[in-house]
């Protein structure tokens, strides 16, 4: 029987980040990130890893990389949420019962040094980036910043001894699919509401808009499930990762009166250029092929959506996913709205009086420590 042997890969993040490259690289469906990005998120210096700690680590198998992992402590997690528990994330790994046993084992032992209680994941590294696992629809190229997996996964971390703890839902709506006539008639009354009115975000002011989004964000999610605050710093990030890809025609912010109650961002499915990309940016034909495919892009994601809480029960949330049909979905003839919480019963159903239906299931495990 092979040996595994498990390496620290803080030295080796090269290749850490080129390893699902190798794995996946003759599956049709799985997209990578370009992989400046992903060495840029990794970097000690990000600004996520300011309040929070992590060990990386590398599965050895006859002398050739068989998987990776990232294990840490969300401090500012932990802190906002009264708990006290480690993630896991950045997981790949061949269909090996034994690597991912070696991987556990050394980051489990890890996190119990930190004195946490339990290990929760996947998480790349939190519920503001890439987040859970996939557990269906295996025929499908996911969205932009959603994950994929192979199916074994799943099999490999429950023998670990991971359960369910919550599952993620992905909706999808083109704009072929129809309003009910209950959601056209909620959302005819709350248009009417005194002093609504729509606008996009201006893209030349990209900094106070951030601000805007960040605090209902913050003040919309504040109570769901997993989330994590987004610091100053974390905006400006994600603004700078997203600026060169959100177009006018998928954003929006409403506002009563003057004072900004909710908005939503979606963006173009760029999981089609990152496919001919391959990681990376050095290939010129590959390169031009990219740039010849984003204009022809027609599907897209809806990332963000909230509602400040003292402005619901108006329906604001219901105008605003009309909106995304009728001037965002209408461009890009289909989005993917994603991700909603399994039991998160009124967007559920809200999303379903849209014309919306669900295409896929993303799972998040836990295991006591």
């Amino acid at each position: 029987m092979a040996q595994i042997e498990i390496k620290d890969a803080e030295n080796q993040l090269k290749t850490f980040v080129q390893f699902p490259f190798d794995l996946y690289k003759k599956d049709p469906y799985w997209v990578g990130e370009l992989k400046a990005d992903t060495l840029k998120l990794l970097h000690p210096k990000n600004t996520f890893w300011t309040h929070a700690r992590r060990k990386l680590l590398l599965a050895y198998k006859d002398g050739a990389v068989a998987g990776r992992l990232c294990v840490l402590v969300n401090d500012t997690y932990n802190q906002y949420h009264k708990e006290n528990i480690g993630f896991f994330g950045f997981f790949d790994c061949i269909d090996d019962v034994s690597v991912p046993r070696a991987l556990f084992a050394e980051g489990e032992s890890w996190l119990r040094a930190q004195g946490v209680e339990a290990v929760r994941g996947p998480a790349n590294p939190s519920s503001n980036h890439v987040y859970g696992l996939l557990v269906d629809s295996f025929d499908q190229m996911p969205a932009i910043m959603m994950p994929y997996n192979y199916p074994y996964y799943m099999k490999l971390i429950e023998a670990c001894g991971f359960g369910k703890v919550k599952d993620l839902l992905a909706f999808k709506r083109t704009r072929n699919d129809k309003f009910s006539p209950l959601f056209e008639k909620i959302v005819a009354r709350a248009a009417r509401g005194k002093g609504l009115t729509l606008r996009r975000l201006d893209l030349k002011n990209l900094k106070q808009e951030a601000a805007i989004i960040r605090k209902i964000y913050n003040e919309a999610w504040a109570e769901n499930w997993g989330h994590t605050p987004l610091s100053e710093e974390e905006m400006q990030d994600m603004v700078q990762e997203l600026k060169w890809v959100v177009r006018p025609e998928g954003t929006c912010v409403a506002e009563v009166d003057g004072v900004p109650a909710g908005f939503y961002i979606a963006i173009p499915n760029m999981n089609h250029v990152l496919k001919i990309l391959r990681g990376g940016l050095f290939n010129p034909w590959r390169t031009l092929k990219a740039l010849l495919a984003w204009p022809k892009i027609r599907d897209a994601r809806l990332i963000m959506l909230g509602v400040e809480p003292g402005f619901r029960k108006r329906g604001i949330d219901l105008v605003l996913i009309k909106h995304i049909v009728e001037y965002g979905v209408a461009v890009w003839d289909e989005a993917e709205l994603s991700w909603i919480l399994e039991d998160n019963e009124g967007i559920i159903r809200a999303m379903t009086e849209a014309g919306c239906y669900q295409t896929k299931r993303y799972r998040l495990y836990q295991k006591p420590l």
